[in-house]
Formats: C-alpha cells, structure tokens, sequence
C-alpha cells in the first residue's frame, strides 16, 4: 500500500474509530514511531476533535427543533387558532430532555479525548436501556 494511502487510512482509524497508535500499527503493518509522525504533522488531534465535534451536535438539533415547535405554537395562540395537546407535550418532553442530552454528549466527548483507549465496538444491552430510559424517557413494563 502506497504511504498516502497508510497515512490517510490511519487518520482515519484514530479520529473517527478512536483507536490506538499500537492497534493501528499492528493492523496497517506500520511502525509505531511512523504514526507518531504523522500524527504530530498532520495535527490528529485536532482532527479528532472536529470529527467529535461534527458528531456530538443532538442537543442542538433538538434544541432548534423544540424553538421552532414553541414559536409556530405561539403563533398558533396569538391567532387565536387550537393548539393539538401533542405539540404541547412534545415540547416539554424536549425541554426535559436537552439537559440530559446534552450533558450525554458532553461526557462522550470528554471521555472518547480523555484517554487513548481502545473504542469497545459493542454496546450492552443495560447501556442501551440506561439511554432509552435517562435520555429518551422510554420505559419498559417488567
């Protein structure tokens, strides 16, 4: 494989798949101190946290989604037209949920730029229902 390839592809594996120079290493054929290398010129860190950055942006989706939700209700009220019930309940489900979303992602974010780990690919199945429950307000009849 030509280097620019290399390169490209272990870019790639440490800012968007978090893994570690050693597991790159091992997995592209390339010598440790080569990625250190390319790391340091090609700024990965940076690059990683735009990457996390362009990824950890669901709170303000939803922050823009609720705001638009609540003026055309306001404009609703103001002309003297029905509001359904369900927007209402919509937007106070979002507003419960923004700080619970954004506060998730802050963690993400932190932990995934804290510390050089290898990224566990699989999520348990407790960790999902920790999200549908803390996150999206789902529950579960047991």
């Amino acid at each position: 494989m030509k280097k620019h390839v290399l390169a490209e592809t272990a870019t790639k594996l440490y800012t968007e798949k978090f893994m570690t120079l050693e597991s790159i290493a091992k997995q592209l054929n390339v010598n440790e101190r080569t990625l250190r290398r390319w790391k340091s010129a090609d700024n990965w860190e940076n690059k990683r946290i735009e990457y996390l950055k362009s990824k950890t942006t669901f709170h303000e989706d939803l922050y823009n989604f609720g705001r638009t939700l609540l003026e055309t209700i306001k404009a609703d009220i103001s002309n003297g037209e029905r509001v359904e019930p369900s927007r209402l309940h919509a937007v106070t489900k979002i507003m419960t949920l923004l700080k619970n979303v954004k506060t998730y992602e802050d963690k993400v974010l932190n932990d995934k730029y804290s510390h050089e780990k290898p990224n566990n690919r699989e999520i348990s199945p407790e960790t999902i229902r920790e999200i549908e429950e803390k996150i999206l307000g789902i529950t579960y009849e047991e």
